[in-house]
């Protein structure tokens, strides 16, 4: 009698199974990567957009205007353009109409008195108060005058803003008081408070122009 074979055949393997997982996995990496692809990009187009605001408020903030009247008059006195666009931006906000309590003018809010003896150095002839509505008088003038103070206080730029804020003779003397000279031949110290506030202003926007722009 014949005995059956009861040996388990073993089915031949399917070579199409291994190929369907290398495929499957090859998809899931390339799903992966495709995802960090696209989450980057998302990342960056965001950064791009939030740093494109950045500075178009930064610009805002510290704008670039009357921009050839300003490099023209602080080559012409040897005045760093950016003093100039910080003391504009501290004194009128670069709006040329502008007028102040005590009387300044324009652009660099420049007093009649200061700017009639600035004219007259200058050999200008102008209608005040009225011609220092103009920019190009009002910077003309302003520039010429802020280099003047500092050509006084020896380039120093603190000193220079503290007296376009607050007066020469005020300077002269707080200059000559133990209480706010600091012995090197500065201020230690400034009792107007606006005056005070005004040359830290001026400073910082200075400094910030320079970051910018520079």
């Amino acid at each position: 009698m014949r005995i059956p074979d009861r040996t388990r055949r073993r089915s031949p393997k399917k070579k199409g199974n291994k190929g369907c997982a290398v495929a499957a996995v090859f998809g899931v990496i390339v799903i992966i990567l495709l995802s960090a692809f696209l989450f980057r990009s998302c990342v960056s187009g965001i950064n791009n957009a939030l740093s494109g605001i950045g500075s178009n408020i930064t610009a805002q903030t510290y704008p670039i205007k009357y921009q050839n009247l300003v490099e023209k008059y602080s080559k012409k006195y040897d005045v760093d353009k950016y003093l100039v666009y910080a003391v504009i931006k501290a004194e009128s906000k670069f709006d040329q109409y502008a007028v102040s309590q005590a009387g300044a003018y324009g652009l660099m809010q420049l007093q009649t008195e200061t700017a009639s003896d600035c004219a007259k150095k200058l050999d200008l002839k102008v209608n005040l108060p009225d011609d220092l509505y103009v920019p190009d008088i009002n910077i003309h003038i302003g520039t010429y005058y802020l280099s003047w103070l500092l050509d006084k206080y020896e380039g120093d730029i603190s000193l220079a803003i503290a007296a376009y804020n607050g007066g020469i003779g005020n300077v002269d003397s707080w200059l000559k008081d133990e209480r706010y000279k600091d012995g090197k031949g500065g201020l230690s110290d400034i009792p107007f408070a606006e005056t005070k506030n005004y040359v830290t202003g001026v400073n910082s926007a200075y400094q910030k122009y320079k970051e910018l722009y520079e």
